[in-house]
């Protein structure tokens, strides 16, 4: 277990009778606000030094990269991504020379999720990881210096499942009382939606086993009634029903966590302090592959197929959700509340103060 699992433990202490989840729909609905972002660039010309300011372009427009004066500090970035759907940016922006152009070698490294990636990031065996808003709230308030650096992927329909095995006699959620179930790590933002969809059955993780597995290996968990249920991350999910492997019970993304914003891009406080070229280049790298994949969502499925164990038939089928190139304060306002509804968080949560300055 790490340094965060044993927090949504909490969760069964603390929840109240109240609904919880309405609880943080109206603390979302009082903080929404419209967030516009307005895109400028100038280039300034003076004597012998050339400052260039680079152009964010909307989707759908040309973007062109523009080398900065001094190269990154490193050239070697060592990135950790779960092989879920909510990376495909990452392996794009590899896959369409994004990174090289910007003087960067970026090597991904799987991780199982955020709470084992946020270990290596604080023994700097990784630069950046890929990590759920909830667990980067917990870790700020826990005191660590991690912060939220870019944006990555939102949840769409679909893009997460509640599976068991075909001829398993959980039928609804309420039959997992007592059942074992397989997660990417004891923490994060997957088992707040799982502790909701818990929660309207009647449950709390008192009622049920969590087992840890990373997403590839919960079907053959399932196939060998190593476990129960799992909860399941597209491709896997697209994977498990057409090879007819799992069955879907519930969509833990939906109600208060329908279409909620599900990982971004993390490292931290000293890390950033001590690259800030070689995070910039990589931010922009990356948002030229978010942009693209918003104009051709195949990029993201052809990407899928080439680090994930996945057919292109089967691609074909995957719920993507959406890849937003910049962090939306009133979306992880959103998360942040959610995080404190479902007893993850002991206090309110400002997203400012974890989004890194121009992440």
């Amino acid at each position: 277990m790490t340094w965060l699992g044993d927090q949504l433990g909490r969760i069964a202490d603390d929840m109240p009778e109240r609904d919880l989840a309405t609880r943080a729909i109206e603390a979302h609905q009082r903080r929404r606000r419209n967030v516009m972002t307005l895109a400028a660039a100038a280039v300034v010309v003076v004597t012998v030094l050339a400052a260039t300011v680079g152009v964010r372009a909307l989707p759908g427009e040309p973007h062109t990269a523009v080398r900065p004066a001094q190269p990154p500090e490193r050239s070697v970035v060592k990135v950790g991504v779960v092989p879920s759907v909510e990376s495909a940016p990452v392996y794009v922006a590899l896959e369409q020379g994004y990174f090289a152009e910007e003087g960067l070698t970026v090597q991904p490294r799987i991780v199982s999720g955020a709470a084992a990636a946020v270990p290596e990031l604080a023994m700097g065996t990784l630069d950046l990881a890929q990590t759920d808003y909830a667990t980067l709230f917990k870790t700020d308030e826990l005191g660590k210096s991690f912060r939220i650096v870019s944006s990555l992927h939102q949840a769409a329909p679909g893009s997460f499942a509640i599976a068991v095995a075909p001829g398993s006699g959980i039928r609804t959620a309420a039959d997992l009382r007592k059942k074992k179930i397989a997660v990417p790590n004891l923490a994060g933002l997957g088992q707040l939606a799982l502790a909701g969809v818990l929660k309207r059955a009647g449950l709390t993780f008192r009622d049920v086993l969590l087992v840890e597995k990373p997403y590839p290996e919960m079907l053959l968990a399932m196939d060998k009634g190593q476990v129960d249920a799992a909860l399941l991350a597209e491709p896997y999910v697209t994977v498990g029903r057409e090879s007819g492997r799992a069955r879907i019970v519930e969509d833990p993304m939906t109600r208060e966590f329908a279409n909620v914003y599900t990982a971004g891009m993390s490292a931290t406080d000293e890390w950033i302090r001590a690259n800030p070229r070689t995070l910039a280049a990589f931010r922009r790298a990356l948002v030229k592959a978010q942009r693209l994949i918003a104009t051709d969502p195949q990029q993201a499925r052809d990407a899928l197929t080439r680090y994930t164990k996945i057919t292109t038939a089967s691609a074909a089928h995957v719920a993507i959700g959406s890849y937003p190139a910049e962090p939306d304060l009133a979306q992880l306002q959103r998360v942040a509340d959610l995080a404190r509804a479902y007893g993850l968080l002991v206090r309110p949560a400002d997203p400012a103060d974890t989004v890194a300055k121009g992440g």
